[in-house]
């Protein structure tokens, strides 16, 4: 009859529940980014991670939503979201993904004196880390091409900025 009560035990413990403990309990860091919290992970899949908005007219906000998978075993949380530069906004989803379920970064670019009469090419980023999560960090990245009436000087180029937007 000892058999029985180890046999339950071992049943327990492979039983791959969890719950928020899990992602408050990752132990990754920027200088460690390996988790070594022992419990279950889960990973994401984005449907894309660049994305091209063709012309845009100089002053106009354009948004993509980039959304993605938890394709993992453990529910995973978006820790972080940074922007490149104050030009884009980024939302997000803020609660919990479960496996299977699905989440979305939303960038929203302001081209206002970003342009010139000829196009110019602005190349963004958005850094998004998880938590929980076997792929720890994504760049997301999106093109415009921005163009501004003839005569009309962008801030890039008053500030000596680069083509593309930096």
């Amino acid at each position: 009859m000892l058999i029985l009560p180890w046999v339950a035990l071992m049943a327990a413990c492979g039983s791959g529940s969890f719950d928020t403990e899990d992602i408050e309990e990752n132990t990754a860091t920027a200088e460690t980014p390996k988790n070594t919290h022992k419990g279950p992970m889960g990973d994401v899949v984005f449907k894309d991670t660049v994305f091209v908005f063709g012309d845009v007219k100089d002053g106009e906000s354009v948004q993509h939503t980039y959304t993605f998978k938890n394709t993992g075993v453990a529910p995973i949380s978006i820790a972080n979201v940074v922007a490149q530069c104050g030009c884009t906004t980024p939302e997000y989803t803020h609660e919990v993904v479960a496996p299977g379920e699905i989440g979305k970064v939303t960038a929203t670019f302001n081209s206002s004196n970003r342009g010139g009469p000829g196009g110019i090419l602005n190349e963004k980023s958005i850094t998004v880390t998880f938590e929980n999560s076997k792929t720890a960090e994504v760049v997301l990245k999106f093109k415009a091409n921005v163009i501004a009436p003839a005569g009309s000087v962008s801030e890039e180029e008053m500030m000596g900025g680069d083509e593309h937007g930096h």
